[in-house]
């Protein structure tokens, strides 16, 4: 019953969430939203592990490295190239979202379970998983600049956010993988298609 609601609600929010960025004149409201959704959506996933100790411990880290790596890219611009984040993605930290490592969480633990519903090496599920985060990273920069959630110096995309990604990606799924390895569910699967819906349709329409 707990799963079937959570579902539920992910359908509603990304269902919502779709249609409404399609309408120009529900942007301005719906976007400010956008840190709450994506914290409910990590939520309601964590819920459908029944917060597994490892993967609390799992989601704290990963938190850690994202916001650190974030910190690196806007402070030192080390990592991903030179960029700043907007006002959509709620309260700042040092220039950087809080959500934001919060959505390094999710993505990883995401991906790293349905990778792990395939395969059964933990090194390939590691390399996988981070290239399943570094193309849903494909659709979602550009979305991610027109809904005003971060901005490029110079307005293009660097290749080399793509391999930090990667890499940085890489770090997380080792340390998702090493400690939690958990398999999909049904709500992963819902919350995955989710993510993968919302960012290809804005980027192709």
């Amino acid at each position: 019953m707990k799963e079937r609601t959570g579902i539920i609600l992910l359908l509603i929010l990304y269902g919502v969430g779709i249609t409404s960025l399609m309408v120009n004149d529900l942007r301005s409201v719906v976007l400010p939203l956008s840190p709450y959704t994506l914290l409910l959506s990590f939520l309601i996933l964590m819920t459908s592990f029944r917060w597994k100790s490892s993967l609390v411990w799992v989601a704290v880290l990963v938190f850690l490295v994202g916001f650190t790596a974030e910190w690196l890219g806007v402070h030192k611009g080390w990592l991903f190239g030179s960029y700043s984040y907007g006002s959509n993605l709620g309260p700042k930290i040092a220039r950087v979202p809080i959500i934001i490592g919060v959505n390094w969480a999710m993505l990883t633990v995401v991906t790293g379970a349905v990778a792990a519903a395939f395969i059964k090496r933990p090194w390939v599920i590691v390399v996988v998983a981070a290239l399943l985060m570094t193309g849903l990273d494909y659709f979602m920069e550009p979305v991610a600049v027109e809904n005003e959630y971060w901005f490029w110096r110079g307005e293009k995309i660097p290749l080399y956010n793509y391999i930090c990604w990667f890499l940085v990606a890489l770090l997380t799924q080792g340390i998702n993988v090493g400690i939690s390895k958990t398999k999909a569910n049904n709500t992963t699967w819902v919350l995955f298609f989710s993510l993968i819906l919302f960012f290809v349709i804005q980027f192709y329409f």
